[in-house]
């Protein structure tokens, strides 16, 4: 497992408007603890995360809609920070055609998931 990773993973069996059954996700490692990954689950692109029709279908990452999305190019897919938690590894079924996320992308995660806790512990 490497940290950016994409995985299919089964958020199976969770509760009301968490993400549910099979989607993929960026999972991270996490320090000292070995059956747990910290993962960022990702959902396919839908015009309601983009704040126009025209800038959906060009996948304009600069207009989404939220700040608790941001575009990941590699899979075409929008990562939801607002799901992000820990996971089991059991939950991990297989690596998504080996994609690791570049430095970039990960800062890039960093920064808006900082950005965005910030505006939730105010």
């Amino acid at each position: 497992m490497l940290n950016g990773q994409i995985y299919n993973i089964d958020f199976s069996g969770n509760k009301d408007s968490e993400i549910n059954s099979i989607h993929l996700g960026i999972i991270f490692t996490i320090p000292k603890v070995n059956n747990m990954v910290f993962c960022i689950p990702l959902t396919s692109p839908k015009e309601k995360h983009f704040k126009t029709s025209d800038d959906f279908k060009l996948r304009n990452y600069l207009e989404l809609r939220y700040q608790n999305l941001v575009y990941i190019n590699q899979t075409d897919s929008i990562a939801l920070l607002d799901q992000m938690r820990s996971i089991s590894t059991k939950r991990l079924l297989s690596t998504y055609h080996d994609i690791v996320l570049d430095n970039k992308n990960i800062q890039l995660l960093t920064l808006k998931a900082i950005k965005y806790f910030k505006n939730i512990l105010k």
